[in-house]
């Protein structure tokens, strides 16, 4: 078994898809020269290892730990190897406060970089919304207030926070769908029919609470590199999680 591609992702999202070994900085997507997919670099490291003859093994543990998201931790291919070389070195406490550390600090930086998110930002992070075909428009005017969706998705207070944070720029993203309606009248929907259309897939799939919130994070800051791009594709999707039917499930 291994990690599933939902977990990988989650993983990656929460590393700001950067090694999270201390001092490295280096990204794990890499662009394709001309376009097409983007290539993933980063590994979902386990800390505790995945087969008995694995590093800092654990034989009580089921597969499903062992492949959940918190026994993995995401690295560089450099750095996945020195953890399992240097095991002695690296036990399984202080590779989980690596982690924890270096998710903070990635959830730290996406939320104060929503004070420098500007139009420029916003057109970066929603470049691919012109594939969508507009949907009807949302004629729903008892869509829930974000305290009472957070409420019913179990949202954890990481989340509360980003989501608070990105209401906080909600009219700069209010501004920039007026303006592109301008010259895109169906602009509004379009956006609206992308994040829509991933929402409905990964609650098909069974994703719940956290999890489908993260997932929908990173499909917002998919192809983003900078901490202000990301933050803007994390600012429309908290737009439209206050004003139309996204988590209402």
């Amino acid at each position: 078994m291994s990690a599933t591609y939902p977990t990988k992702l989650l993983l990656a999202f929460r590393s700001g898809d950067r090694c999270a070994f201390p001092g490295c900085t280096k990204h794990l997507t890499v662009d394709a020269p001309n376009g097409g997919d983007a290539i993933v670099l980063g590994e979902a490291a386990h800390m505790a290892g995945e087969k008995p003859d694995a590093p800092r093994y654990i034989a009580s543990m089921s597969d499903e730990q062992r492949d959940h998201y918190d026994n993995l931790i995401y690295l560089c291919g450099d750095h996945h190897t020195q953890i399992d070389k240097q095991h002695t070195h690296f036990p399984i406490p202080s590779l989980q406060r690596i982690k924890i550390d270096h998710e903070s600090k990635v959830r730290e930086g996406i939320n104060l970089a929503f004070e420098q998110i500007g139009f420029p930002a916003l057109k970066k992070a929603t470049d691919w919304v012109a594939r969508f075909q507009p949907g009807q428009v949302d004629q729903d005017l008892s869509v829930l207030p974000p305290e009472e969706k957070i409420q019913k998705n179990k949202l954890s207070n990481g989340n509360r926070v980003t989501i608070i944070m990105g209401l906080s720029v909600a009219k700069v993203v209010g501004d920039f769908i007026e303006s592109e309606a301008q010259i895109d009248p169906e602009y509004p929907e379009k956006l609206k029919a992308g994040f829509l259309q991933e929402y409905y897939r990964l609650w098909q799939a069974g994703f719940k609470g956290d999890p489908v919130f993260d997932l929908m994070c990173e499909f917002a800051q998919r192809g983003m590199k900078s901490q202000t791009d990301r933050s803007a594709g994390l600012a429309v999707l908290v737009y439209l999680f206050e004003k139309c039917d996204v988590f209402e499930k």
